[in-house]
């Protein structure tokens, strides 16, 4: 299976890359070969401690430690770290149990995904599209202790559930997406859409189908019991009611998301565009330029997708890319996290498996996404590059 062999590969090039620059403590006292006494700490090395960089620094300390107020892990939503508490109470390391959580769940989405994708199209596109997603260089995050694949699982099923119908299902599965992140809101729009679709776009039989947007309701109920729990039981954390926008992005994004990095601010994006231009003009780095070099490969991927994709996934990938390109984090890094924010939209690889055809051109995006892979595991194992 291509997602094992990849796994292993990764794995292997994140050991052998770490000694240009141990950061935990196992990478700096326990040496990568020849093999170490005893061997489970040996393999903690070379498996596990390579993959500790940026976020699942976070992550682990909520697993170990829980939210504290005002010290920036309520930045973070909770599913993730809360799936993988469990594992670590039956003795595996944290690190460990997120990696299990998230590997699994990635490999769940793209057995969904493919089966998503054969509902549009013949399954030998259905397989493109799920090979061409896979080895996207953005798309390394699913071996990491990230919750990307968490995500994506319960995005697809949201997205699935919605095209059948089955509106309770979706309204869960979307619940789900928002307490594992906040773009897990993004879901509204292609669930109204299947919603009115389903009702030949008639408001009035729209409005009397209770149990369709009861259940939409879901996600925005989601959140909030998420914030009242940040704000009254974490503490530390108060919502800004200076103004509407003010209120909804301290619902949204945690006042305390400064303290992990560059606070997100809501722009235009065309403006987020050009602060991120102005940074590239007058004090380039491989931040930025590996940014900007993911983002316009992907809006050309979403391009060349658009005409081939549902209504509802239009919808979908529209939103998530327009307010991924509207993210401005500082002028330091003016498009931090970019490329993982605009891979959220996955149906582009959908449409985009239905337009390769031709067998060089598959493997030529299958290679060249291999080595992009490689190059940005290299970067964030030696956190030269913020995923």
């Amino acid at each position: 299976m291509l997602w094992v062999l990849l796994r292993v590969l990764l794995s292997l090039w994140a050991a052998i890359v770490s000694p240009f620059r141990p950061l935990t403590a196992l990478e700096q006292t326990v040496p990568l070969w020849p093999p170490a006494t005893p061997p489970e700490l040996w393999l903690q090395r070379v498996f596990l401690a390579p993959w500790e960089r940026w976020d699942a620094v976070w992550y682990v300390r909520i697993v170990t430690e829980g939210y504290q107020p005002g010290n920036g892990t309520d930045a973070f939503h909770p599913l993730y770290p809360l799936l993988a508490w469990p594992l670590t109470a039956l003795g595996l390391p944290p690190l460990l149990a997120l990696m299990a959580i998230g590997n699994l769940a990635a490999l769940a989405f793209l057995l969904l995904f493919e089966h998503t994708a054969a509902l549009d199209g013949e399954p030998s596109q259905a397989q493109m599209a799920s090979q061409l997603l896979l080895f996207f260089p953005v798309a390394f995050v699913f071996f990491a202790p990230y919750n990307e694949g968490l995500f994506l699982l319960f995005s697809a099923l949201a997205l699935l559930w919605g095209r059948r119908r089955r509106w309770w299902l979706a309204g869960i599965a979307g619940a789900l997406a928002v307490l594992t992140r906040q773009q897990g809101l993004f879901l509204l729009f292609p669930l109204g859409v299947e919603l009115l679709t389903a009702h030949a776009f008639d408001l009035r039989q729209t409005l009397r189908d209770w149990k369709g947007w009861t259940a939409a309701g879901l996600l925005p109920l989601a959140l909030l019991g998420w914030v009242l729990y940040r704000s009254l039981v974490i503490g530390g954390t108060q919502l800004d009611f200076a103004s509407p926008y003010a209120l909804v992005r301290s619902m949204v994004i945690s006042p305390s998301a400064g303290k992990v990095g560059a606070a997100h601010v809501l722009t235009w994006p065309w403006h987020a565009f050009y602060l991120a231009g102005g940074r590239l003009w007058t004090a380039p780095d491989v931040d930025l330029i590996v940014n900007l070099l993911l983002g316009v490969l992907f809006v050309g991927a979403a391009v060349l997708a658009w005409p081939r994709l549902r209504a509802s996934y239009r919808v979908y990938v529209l939103v998530t890319v327009l307010i991924s390109l509207s993210y401005h984090t500082g002028l330091a890094h003016p498009y931090m996290g970019l490329p993982r924010h605009l891979f959220l939209a996955f149906p582009v690889f959908i449409g985009l498996g239905q337009r390769v055809q031709r067998s060089w051109q598959r493997w030529a995006l299958i290679c060249s996404g291999f080595l992009g892979s490689c190059f940005l595991t290299l970067l964030y194992i030696l956190e030269a590059w913020v995923p």
